[in-house]
């Protein structure tokens, strides 16, 4: 075998995994949010509510990152407290969380992390778990499906179903 072809085979098979590599990524999204103990004055039914979002994420080398997301619900609406089912209302609340993400493939991430909901009435802890599937595109896109489970311990849950559209940044010296 020659040295060039054994570089080459080198050169495949480094290139060929990618995300082997720690990367960046920037997501847009929108989606949906059902809440579950919210109320209207006709109805006790679920309340599904617009959301958009914009993430932020570090993969580093072995499927571990740390990310940075925000979301905002686009909606006033009315819930009860878990434990006194007092009323409260939240008009557009915003969502800032630091997460904790794993890859156990380049398809699929887990996702955890603690943060806030800022809004004008109130503030309120929050704690999200999910999981998001994405599907490369040219250029290094991403097209991903995301679920995630909002707890607020005083107030209400949410779950956030999204769509997002992720631009991956990738450190091109380690992979030479």
């Amino acid at each position: 075998m020659s040295w060039n072809s054994t570089v080459a085979q080198e050169d495949s098979h480094n290139h060929g995994d990618k995300h082997s590599y720690g990367f960046h990524r920037l997501t847009g999204m929108m989606g949906y949010a059902t809440l579950d103990n919210s109320f209207s004055d006709q109805s006790n039914e679920v309340l599904i509510v617009p959301a958009i979002g914009l993430n932020y994420d570090y993969i580093f080398k072995k499927g571990w990152g740390l990310g940075l997301h925000s979301d905002i619900l686009l909606q006033q609406f009315k819930v009860e407290t878990h434990g006194d089912k007092e009323e409260i209302i939240r008009e557009n609340p915003f969502a800032l969380l630091g997460m904790l993400l794993y890859k156990p493939h380049h398809r699929w991430t887990v996702t955890a992390g603690y943060g806030i909901e800022i809004e004008k009435h109130e503030n309120l802890q929050m704690i999200r778990i999910g999981g998001e599937y994405g599907i490369e595109l040219p250029k290094d896109w991403e097209l991903g499906f995301s679920l995630e489970f909002d707890i607020k311990p005083e107030a209400y849950n949410t779950l956030l179903f999204g769509i997002g559209f992720s631009k991956l940044f990738y450190n091109r010296s380690k992979q030479k």
